[in-house]
């Protein structure tokens, strides 16, 4: 397994570059759980490099992952990847995270991500997904 985890000032970027399994990708969630705890900032992005993914989520413990997104309210995740495979799964980890209430979106471009991440959250602002991007 490889990834980076990088402060980028506004932002806390993590790189998932290479994962073989579930397991890696739950040690993935936890090491940007630690250290988003420690970051002054509130914003997240997340890009998947690996071009496989695993649908079975709780495998990895996403949902416990989108639990604690929702306790936060000032926080925001941006998911990133370029692989159709991977987007999909994003997409759907998206779903589950409006219906809980926590602000993640899913991209297939850095740079969408980054506009979303540093716009100004708004009073009530709700999550939601843009129709295309």
């Amino acid at each position: 397994m490889k990834y980076t985890i990088v402060d980028k000032q506004d932002y806390l970027r993590a790189d998932l570059l290479e994962r073989d399994n579930a397991e890696e990708t739950e040690t993935f969630l936890e090491a940007i759980r630690e250290v988003g705890l420690k970051h002054p900032r509130n914003r997240l992005l997340i890009f998947v490099h690996a071009p496989h993914a695993f649908f079975r989520i709780e495998k990895y413990h996403a949902s416990r992952f989108l639990a604690e997104l929702a306790e936060r309210p000032d926080w925001r995740v941006a998911l990133v990847s370029v692989h159709f495979e991977v987007r999909i799964l994003h997409q759907y980890v998206e779903a589950l995270a409006r219906f809980k209430r926590a602000k993640l979106r899913s991209f297939g471009d850095e740079a969408s991500a980054v506009r979303w991440l540093a716009e100004p959250d708004s009073p009530g602002m709700a999550p939601s997904s843009a129709p295309s991007r």
